[in-house]
């Protein structure tokens, strides 16, 4: 695999200003797909951004813990949803949780910004903080969507760095782990486009 090589901290100062200069910049509720999970889980979801997946597990019940590395981002959820949530800045390759703390995991459009090192950091950290048998929702974009230009990596005019999947690599990524649902989602956009995505939901297999 490969990714853009830059800097993590420059990356997160340009999270940062993307989330200073646009402080909703998705709007509504994130789509959980074929994630299932019992009311009162705790979920945690990781790079919960504007809090979009964040309002769908409120949704479905959950116990929600969100993070992010902007703490913009971080203040706008605890603004908004402050009241049905739990929000603090973290980095999603050091999280600042106790072993086996959540039932769930979600990590929705963040693996795609990630060098291989944090890649895989996250990944141990996602199976540390996870209990025996809990699952993880993973989303993210697939090579052939609109903006990969046929490449497995870019750097976006806002100087943000993205990766592309395909859906073996992603099952790769999380070796280990016991593939439930795993696919490449093709959805077409208003201007005749195609957004490509993969969709994963792993459960961890760690002995208790």
């Amino acid at each position: 695999m490969s990714a853009p090589q830059e800097n993590e901290m420059e990356q997160k100062d340009r999270w940062e200003q993307f989330y200073q200069e646009n402080q909703r910049p998705w709007r509504g509720v994130g789509k959980l797909g074929n994630f299932n999970i019992e009311q009162g889980s705790k979920v945690l979801d990781i790079g919960c951004g504007n809090g979009k997946t964040t309002v769908a597990l409120i949704q479905m019940g959950a116990e929600v813990t969100g993070i992010d590395f902007s703490p913009s981002a971080i203040e706008y959820c605890m603004k908004a949803f402050g009241d049905k949530a739990k929000f603090l800045v973290s980095d999603c390759n050091e999280l600042p949780f106790p072993d086996n703390s959540f039932d769930a995991v979600t990590i929705v459009h963040v693996l795609e910004h990630l060098v291989d090192d944090q890649l895989l950091r996250t990944v141990s950290e996602i199976n540390r903080v996870l209990v025996p048998g809990g699952k993880v929702l993973v989303r993210s974009f697939a090579i052939g969507d609109l903006r990969s230009e046929g490449k497995d990596s870019n750097v976006r005019g806002n100087g943000i760095s993205y990766r592309y999947f395909t859906v073996e690599q992603m099952e790769d990524v999380f070796t280990g782990f016991r593939v439930i649902y795993s696919k490449c989602i093709d959805e077409p956009t208003s201007f005749g486009a195609i957004r490509v995505k993969i969709e994963c939901v792993f459960s961890n297999v760690k002995i208790s």
